[in-house]
């Protein structure tokens, strides 16, 4: 993780970066709106360095050429995850994604 930034905004910036990749830049409104609604779970709940750590692993298969599931959970509906390339299903095409604080099991 470079130095001054913390994992959060770390993972803020890597979704940006991801999904400027996917919808070319700038980024629409509803989707940095998602983003943001994401990073309110993420952050406080103590999960991006999780985010940070799976996408590193999701990054290094899909280099490496090793089969990946899409994954399970209710994080994996997240834009945020999208974005940082953990699953390649982006709820964003979808009403609405799955990462909640209703969700804390």
């Amino acid at each position: 993780m470079p130095e001054g930034g913390t994992q959060e905004s770390w993972l803020r910036k890597k979704a940006l970066k991801g999904q400027a990749m996917r919808y070319g830049a700038p980024v629409p409104q509803h989707i940095l709106n998602r983003i943001g609604t994401g990073m309110t779970v993420i952050g406080p709940m103590g999960f991006g360095s999780y985010f940070l750590v799976v996408a590193d692993v999701c990054r290094h298969t899909w280099e490496n050429k090793i089969p990946l599931g899409p994954g399970l959970g209710s994080a994996t509906g997240s834009v945020v995850a999208c974005a940082a390339r953990i699953t390649g299903l982006c709820p964003s095409l979808l009403e609405r994604g799955h990462c909640s604080k209703a969700r804390e099991a």
